[in-house]
């Protein structure tokens, strides 16, 4: 996807925030849930690669973004929510394997999100998306992507986190990508938490397959 192409997409975002009728933020959301509508911080460590984010919300809205130092890897996101309706946006750049070595790609995604209280507090948060992978000087890819994040609150301090997600090619290209983890979390307070997590990384586009496992380590404050 081209950034001539992509322009439309953004566009309809714009409108979307511009017309849209304000709610009120739910300011006890937890510090971990991804509808959370809170202005953010984030630092952290992926493996070796230190990362620094953030995020800027409104009443219904919220833009995020995070990077590494080198600022080769990084992500845009962007969430609008409503009692009706959690809608996701995302670009991200990273790298990926190709016939000519590892290419910079752009990973742009856009997904409806829905959220399920079980039982003793768990919260459960769904997601059905379209991902289009675009990698320089190799080929276009569009997926079906597939995701959930599990929540749940231990203690008044504590929680855990899982998180499973899943991409698979539908326009031809052989194309799968599988992500998950499991963190320990810890909240200071409403506004500070550390989290722990451990990640599981695999994709395979056509013959070239990569696989991946790291520790992650980071602070987290929302305000």
């Amino acid at each position: 996807m081209s950034v001539k192409a992509f322009t439309p997409f953004v566009g309809s975002l714009l409108f979307l925030s511009a017309i849209s009728a304000p709610i009120y933020a739910n300011d006890f959301r937890h510090i971990a849930d991804p509808l959370n509508l809170n202005d953010s911080l984030y630092l952290g460590f992926d493996g070796d690669v230190f990362k620094l984010g953030g995020s800027f919300a409104t009443s219904h809205q919220k833009f995020s973004a995070n990077t590494n130092l080198g600022g080769d890897k990084w992500h845009l996101g962007y969430l609008y929510s409503t009692n009706q309706l959690n809608l996701r946006a995302s670009v991200q750049h990273g790298k990926t394997d190709t016939p000519q070595g590892k290419a910079s790609h752009y990973q742009y995604q856009l997904g409806l999100m829905t959220e399920h209280q079980g039982w003793f507090a768990t919260q459960l948060f769904t997601e059905l998306a379209v991902n289009h992978l675009a990698v320089k000087s190799y080929k276009d890819s569009t997926a079906a992507n597939v995701n959930m994040t599990l929540l749940k609150p231990m203690t008044e301090h504590w929680y855990s986190e899982f998180f499973a997600q899943g991409n698979m090619g539908i326009d031809g290209v052989e194309r799968y990508e599988a992500r998950s983890w499991l963190a320990l979390g810890y909240q200071i307070n409403p506004q500070w938490s550390w989290v722990v997590r451990y990640q599981y990384d695999w994709e395979k586009l056509e013959r070239f397959e990569s696989e991946d496992t790291q520790w992650v380590f980071a602070v987290r404050s929302q305000f």
